[in-house]
């Protein structure tokens, strides 16, 4: 938690006159008391009086209760002191309101700037991350951490900055005009902050742990309600409807028995802070009330004092009060700063290590792999082994095999989405690692296995990555991705409304408009990693031949489990374990490679692989 004050570190001249408001509002509270005091010990007074010779005459001491008829107390008031000190009060008062509306301001400003600030750096910080990394902690908990977890923090920075100077201000300030007013009435408010120091340390000891385990139940209940709204159709689809309904019914169960178990602890503090101010109180004015019988407190200054010390006895437990409430938030704001931290710490395994030489550099789209070897980090045993082969501009590479054979970890170290563990990869004989990361992206167009569309439109989509794309360059992007048919048929056209996740759209819509946004880029290189595989044969055909007769100057890689997609491929990849069993066209590797010719037979008959 601590850690995410450095966030403040931009706004230090806000946060400066925040303290000084602080100060102000709360030498304003302190003030008030003490000159109400004043307005009772000095604009009022009351004499004891005789009846002698039929006139009343002031006397030092009168028994009122004994001789009724010929005692009486005068009640004298002095309206000059009243409004002097009724003005001084009410320019205080004014003074502490103004800057009270300014405090909330600008610590409302600060703690809102410092959340974007924070929700900034960490949303970069899971851009620079590999996707081994990102893959670590899971979709559910970076984005809960992101929303939520900033938000704990962000309450309880508006806490601080509203409290942390204001307690010891107050606290000592009541304590010092307390003493000035009378000592031994303020020992006796003094003896309810041991007992206050004590249920918050208790509170605080069972209450910490609940809170790490109920971010964890948020974090669980995402990722739960996450799974069923994305797999929605799979649910309906095996009847599982209910079984997701209980799952779901367990996991709110589980968060709300958390939170219950932490109020049903935090319900016994109100109460407990409450009977301890009332007992001090109570003991404040009986103590009061004996020093009035004793003779200690005689007229209205000892009255004005003991009015003083009960509003200041209000004002340090009040501010034992307001600590407690920050002890309250800061446990649940702890988790949620160490869970924040915890990211942004995260060492990436992707360096942009590229040198700036390379950014004008006029790449063509060669591409070697030399003796490439690669393993995830902490992983005992390479996913690939010793690839090696190259591409030639304008050639088509196909990558094939079983599952689980590598085939995209070949194609995802290119754009660096992960980096080689031994050899070299290579584009125009310039190490991928020296080229800087944007201007390595910038020569790549690459279609994923998932499409992945973003809320917005057609148009918008298709140009993403390539700001600088005229209608007419995003028409015929379309037009060879074979999505400009459907795009037309669509009322608004290339204007239709894409919704999140492009779920408007069939899956080979989707597809054909991921390919096109790889299109337009005009990349040297195109990745298409098992993009074909929404599409029907007979689009995927027409799709391959555009491509080779529009971009036929593109080095392009397709990563495919059909055969048919790459048949005329110009060298074709088979993979099995993460190594190369076999390397050629395809008439090459069903006479040399035993692996591609039963992935070929698997699919097609004898006559239809010839």
């Amino acid at each position: 938690m601590i850690g995410m004050f450095k966030y403040l570190k931009p706004y230090k001249f806000k946060v400066f006159i925040i303290f000084i408001l602080v100060t102000l509002t709360a030498f304003g509270t302190l003030l008030l008391p003490n000159y109400m005091s004043r307005i009772i010990g000095e604009g009022l007074d009351a004499n004891f009086q005789e009846l002698v010779g039929g006139e009343w005459v002031n006397v030092e001491r009168c028994d009122i209760e004994a001789n009724p008829a010929i005692c009486q107390v005068e009640q004298t008031s002095d309206f000059d002191v009243i409004i002097h000190y009724g003005s001084i009060m009410l320019g205080v008062t004014f003074v502490s309101t103004l800057s009270f509306i300014a405090l909330m301001y600008l610590s409302s400003d600060v703690s809102s700037k410092v959340g974007e600030d924070i929700r900034s750096a960490y949303y970069k910080k899971i851009n620079s991350l590999s996707l081994y990394e990102t893959g670590l902690h899971g979709t559910s908990t970076l984005i809960t951490r992101a929303t939520n977890d900033v938000m704990q923090v962000q309450n309880f920075i508006i806490m601080a900055l509203r409290m942390v100077l204001r307690i010891p201000i107050i606290f000592i300030g009541a304590l010092i005009f307390s003493l000035q007013k009378d000592v031994t009435l303020t020992l006796v408010i003094l003896t309810g902050i041991p007992l206050l120091a004590i249920i918050i340390f208790v509170m605080f000891k069972l209450v910490m742990p609940l809170f790490k385990l109920f971010q964890k139940r948020v974090d669980k209940l995402t990722l739960v309600t996450r799974e069923s709204i994305n797999g929605v159709r799979v649910i309906r689809a095996f009847g599982q409807g209910d079984r997701e309904v209980n799952r779901f019914a367990k996991t709110n169960d589980d968060l709300a028995d958390v939170g219950y178990r932490a109020g049903r602890i935090m319900s016994t503090l109100n109460p407990s802070i409450n009977l301890i101010f009332n007992l001090v109180v109570l003991t404040v004015v009986f103590f009061a009330f004996r020093m009035v019988i004793d003779g200690q407190i005689t007229d209205y200054v000892g009255l004005g004092n003991v009015s003083a010390l009960i509003q200041y006895a209000f004002q340090m437990l009040f501010s034992i009060l307001m600590l407690t409430f920050t002890f309250i938030m800061y446990p649940r704001a702890e988790v949620s700063g160490k869970r924040i931290q915890e990211i942004l710490d995260l060492e990436t395994s992707i360096h942009d290590t590229g040198n700036d030489e390379f950014n004008d550099y006029s790449f063509k789209g060669k591409v070697e792999y030399k003796n490439v070897c690669f393993k995830f980090p902490d992983a005992d045993k390479n996913v690939l082994t010793d690839i090696n082969f190259k591409a030639e501009p304008g050639e088509t590479i196909a990558i094939i095999g079983s599952t689980g054979s590598g085939k995209s970890t070949v194609v995802n170290l290119l754009p660096r989405f992960f980096d080689i563990s031994q050899g070299e990869l290579k584009i125009d004989n310039v190490l991928i690692k020296d080229i800087k990361l944007n201007k390595l992206r910038s020569l790549i167009g690459f279609v994923p296995q998932t499409a992945s569309l973003f809320s917005g439109t057609i148009k918008s989509n298709i140009a993403y990555g390539a700001d600088y794309a005229d209608d007419e360059e995003i028409k015929k992007a379309a037009e060879i991705a074979q999505a400009e048919e459907f795009i037309n048929e669509l009322d608004d056209g290339y204007d239709a409304v894409v919704d999140q996740g492009g779920s408007n759209f069939s899956g080979g819509q989707k597809q054909r408009l991921s390919i096109a946004r790889a299109i337009v880029r005009r990349p040297k290189i195109f990745v298409f990693d098992d993009s074909f595989s929404a599409l029907d044969f007979k689009t995927d055909s027409v799709l391959r031949k555009a491509l080779r007769d529009q971009v036929n100057d593109a080095t392009v890689f397709i990563v495919a489990q059909r055969i048919g997609t790459i048949m005329d491929a110009d060298k074709i990849i088979v993979l099995q374990e993460g190594k190369m069993v076999g390397i050629g066209k395809h008439k090459e590797l069903l006479e040399t490679c035993e692996v591609y010719k039963e992935i070929a037979l698997s699919q097609l008959d004898e006559e239809e692989i010839r």
